[in-house]
């Protein structure tokens, strides 16, 4: 019997819940490792089988169904293979800029220019952090994939990062910071 499939960041799942179309939908799996579903949250999905991932999404939702929902998870794309990372000095790194564009409630939201190898937190200060309106537990990040210039966008709790004590989310060239304001009571 060949061992069932362990999930990595970069993989796209496709979630299916039976009782409600209105929650189909394709997940990434972050580079942190988890998955964002609506009325779940954050889940642990790198490291795990669809099977874990489907028992964890069918518990979160349960409470909001009268039955137990039934769901299906399926891989609908594998991540691709990363190039081997190369070691980057620190004349290097102070040699090469990157652009950064900033969206939404920020102190100066517009176009940035950062040193590369630059973090979210890093672009935050230097784009005036956030206004007292922002939603930072879920600031987007949009990056075009290099293979078919598709749109992949991260999800990034930045109150959580703050948390972490320096664990951060780095940035690549062309990656536009779109940071939402506040809904009613978040």
């Amino acid at each position: 019997m060949a061992k069932p499939y362990v999930l990595k960041p970069g993989d796209m799942l496709r979630i299916e819940v039976i009782e409600d179309n209105s929650l189909n939908r394709n997940a990434l799996v972050l580079p942190d490792g988890t998955i964002a579903f609506p009325m779940v949250g954050q889940i642990a999905a790198a490291g795990r089988t669809l099977t874990h991932v489907r028992e964890a999404l069918t518990a979160g939702l349960a409470p909001n169904f009268v039955q137990r929902p039934s769901l299906h998870v399926a891989v609908a794309s594998v991540a691709r293979p990363e190039a081997p990372m190369r070691t980057v000095t620190t004349a290097q790194v102070s040699q090469k800029v990157i652009t950064v564009f900033g969206m939404g409630e920020l102190g100066a939201p517009g176009k940035q220019q950062l040193p590369l190898g630059s973090s979210l937190m890093q672009f935050l200060a230097q784009a005036g952090g956030t206004t007292p309106f922002a939603a930072t537990k879920r600031v987007q990040v949009r990056r075009t994939a290099a293979a078919g210039g598709a749109i992949v966008t991260y999800r990034v709790n930045v109150k959580q990062l703050m948390r972490d004590g320096g664990k951060s989310f780095l940035l690549v060239p062309g990656d536009v910071v779109i940071v939402p304001q506040r809904r009613l009571f978040e």
